[in-house]
């Protein structure tokens, strides 16, 4: 791929831009990023198997992401067959609960993440994986999600910031993506931090029914923290493999351990309003 070209970003069954709607619509869709000047037209998954014969035919260099929403095992069959991928692999990524986890294989890593979301209209948090199927060698970058997640669309924000407008690297791809995943846990534990500030200044002033309503406030505020604490823990881990797993280059791992730093901070506030929760609950 040509160095300064213009990334595109196509989709089955829409026209497509930076920042376009449908990236966090809920349509099953299959999406592909990459600055070929010659992918401007919605297509299929047999378009894009061609789009990578013509890419791997022009020896040309570039970063390639394809992204899928919305399919079933069944669907999926074709990309695991035409990517070489593992059975298991393509068994954990049409797996709601599959853990989160790095693994390493011959010609690919796997990293299984979630992404943390308030379900609509409540609040209490869900989580949604996405699982990353990285080819080094062959530049070449797939996710797969079974409903939008707020942290691609951020990266394909982020791209057209680029001063290449292209992806940089397949690295640099997964540590955009965790660095979205990582924010949204920001903004939660900083409400969370908050929520506890304002129950210790609440559980002397209020007595009788309202005193039941703190309790189950204090109860809610525990529950929302110990899950917070358990989507960190298992970040700050696949982070931190990645790092020393000499996949990731050094350029990239500078902002790897940005991301760290992010978890390991937002650890520390974690603690303490669960310290202050915890005191709270001694004081009812």
């Amino acid at each position: 791929m040509n160095k300064g070209a213009n990334t595109r970003v196509i989709e089955l069954q829409q026209n497509s831009a930076y920042d376009h709607p449908g990236l966090y619509s809920k349509i099953k869709r299959v999406t592909l990023v990459t600055n070929s000047r010659d992918c401007n037209k919605s297509f299929s998954w047999s378009d894009v198997v061609e789009i990578l014969d013509q890419e791997r035919n022009k020896r040309t260099k570039g970063t390639i992401w394809i992204d899928f929403q919305g399919f079933h095992s069944d669907e999926m069959i074709p990309v695991g067959e035409y990517f070489n991928i593992h059975p298991l692999t393509m068994e954990d990524c049409m797996t709601v609960d599959t853990r989160e986890k790095y693994e390493t294989f011959d010609d690919y890593y796997f990293i299984v993440a979630n992404e943390i979301h308030y379900i609509e209209y409540s609040n209490v948090l869900n989580n949604v994986n996405i699982y990353l199927i990285v080819f080094p060698a062959l530049d070449i970058v797939i996710t797969i999600h079974s409903e939008p997640i707020q942290s691609i669309q951020e990266v394909v924000h982020k791209l057209s910031y680029e001063p290449q407008g292209c992806i940089p690297s397949p690295d640099w791809l997964v540590y955009a993506l965790f660095d979205g995943v990582v924010d949204i846990y920001v903004k939660l534990v900083d409400q969370s931090v908050r929520e506890a500030e304002s129950l210790d200044g609440l559980v002397l002033l209020l007595s009788g029914v309202e005193q039941t309503e703190l309790l189950e406030r204090i109860g809610h505020a525990n529950r929302q923290s110990n899950h917070l604490k358990s989507g960190l823990y298992s970040k700050r881990e696949i982070l931190i493999a990645l790092r020393i797993s000499g996949r990731v280059t050094s350029s990239v791992s500078v902002y790897m351990q940005n991301v760290v730093d992010h978890v390991l901070r937002c650890n520390q506030k974690l603690k303490l309003a669960r310290e202050t929760l915890g005191s709270l609950n001694s004081v009812y």
